[in-house]
């Protein structure tokens, strides 16, 4: 069976899939993945992913979570549900 939406719809879906406020947790585990660069222009790339997704996030939340709290087995990557 064949789901036919607009663009619309399917526009208004993914901007609430990926920016639908939630924790960092909630948002490593949307996501998948979220790539690392140590170069810093206007803001590194997990800080501008999540700031733009989590309310109140602050620049490097996501270490402890990655570090600390071993959230994923390798950096962000969550582990797979067995």
């Amino acid at each position: 069976m064949t789901l036919h939406i607009s663009r619309e719809q399917a526009r208004r879906f993914l901007a609430l899939y990926h920016f639908t406020p939630t924790d960092l947790p909630g948002t490593i585990e949307r996501l998948a993945t979220v790539q690392y660069d140590p170069l810093n222009p206007v803001g590194r790339n997990p800080d501008l992913v999540f700031q733009a997704r989590v309310p109140g996030y602050q620049v490097d939340d996501w270490q402890k979570v990655a570090y600390t709290d071993r959230l994923g087995q390798t950096g962000l990557a969550r582990p797979s549900e067995r």
